[in-house]
């Protein structure tokens, strides 16, 4: 005689009608297990109150992914840990936080990196495991009789505070920090060849000022245009870059590219509202002033220009893409 459960398995009855007081006992080889229902890692999540990852989640778009993984073990951070995060990068809200890690695709990292690509359960750890994430960086695990505790790419280590949690596809265990890989932010080049801003770099490099720029310890860099050039050149009555260079004079144009260099990192959101004035490389302030989150800069001449793309984190500062020239007084 078999017996076969919802899952498919069979088992063989071993000893039968053993005759209880209450009825009949068929021993038999193997467990029958039913139809079980275990949550995602979304609804694992949700029922674990872990809102904050939920929805940095959200804004990777990495729900479908985790859903569709053939086995995961999560290390889900609890709310706490996302904030004590916050606060490390000085950011108020998930967004900056983005906006400071470099972008999305840095954020779809960084969730990654609590990614593993299998099953384990705590009793399936041995006293030191390391595993290689979805970020393709490797993490360590430990595994001691004080618990289990995570290892991330700058040596932070933290706990888990909740082991074992069972979802469809794998195993999530809350822990209380964020792990951090190691993340690759662009150089000021770097950033400006990918917003294609080639009159700029051609200028930069005319005046020699690449390796000033990429050997500042911070700095925010306000980045005109191509478009913005040629308003120049055309107000000028100018052809080229070598045209205005010639006109101007090296001198002069090495001070007009200073003067879109503000020695020190100052996102948009680190902006107080209304106008500032700040100091540049140049040697001369230029005046930067927040209205809600719109951002527009005021040179020497009074004219005023918009950031049009802010916040392109670089690795010693941060871009902010503007729509017109900065003229200082020359």
């Amino acid at each position: 005689m078999t017996v076969r459960d919802q899952l498919g398995r069979t088992a063989q009855v071993v000893a039968a009608d053993v005759e209880i007081a209450n009825g009949v006992v068929h021993v038999i080889n193997g467990v029958m297990l039913p139809d079980l229902e275990l949550p995602t890692v979304v609804e694992a999540a949700q029922s674990a109150g872990l809102t904050v990852l939920l929805d940095a989640v959200t804004a990777a778009d990495l729900g479908g992914a985790l859903l569709g993984a053939d086995a995961i073990t999560v290390f889900a951070p609890t709310n706490d840990a996302f904030v004590a995060a916050l606060e490390a990068f000085d950011a108020a809200n998930l967004n900056q936080l983005v906006a400071r890690i470099g972008g999305i695709e840095n954020l779809q990292t960084v969730l990654g990196f609590h990614v593993v690509p299998a099953v384990a359960f705590s009793t399936d750890l041995a006293a030191t495991n390391t595993f290689t994430t979805l970020a393709g960086q490797e993490l360590t695990v430990r595994s001691g009789s004080s618990g289990v505790t995570v290892t991330d790419a700058a040596g932070n280590t933290v706990n888990v505070v909740a082991a074992d949690v069972a979802i469809e596809n794998g195993v999530v265990h809350v822990i209380d920090g964020v792990l951090l890989p190691e993340l690759e932010l662009p150089n000021v080049v770097e950033a400006a060849q990918a917003a294609g801003l080639t009159i700029l770099l051609d200028a930069v490099t005319a005046a020699g000022l690449g390796g000033t720029l990429l050997g500042q310890e911070a700095m925010t860099v306000f980045a005109p245009t191509n478009a913005a050039f040629g308003d120049l050149l055309e107000a000028l009555n100018l052809g080229s870059l070598q045209e205005l260079i010639n006109t101007l004079g090296a001198e002069a144009v090495t001070k007009v590219l200073g003067f879109h260099v503000v020695p020190a990192t100052a996102f948009s959101f680190d902006l107080a509202e209304g106008s500032q004035e700040v100091p540049t490389l140049a040697g001369e302030n230029l005046t930067v002033t927040r209205t809600g989150n719109n951002v527009t800069v005021t040179d020497a001449a009074g004219n005023t220009f918009n950031v049009v793309a802010a916040d392109v984190a670089i690795e010693n500062g941060v871009v902010h893409v503007i729509d017109g020239v900065l003229l200082p007084t020359l």
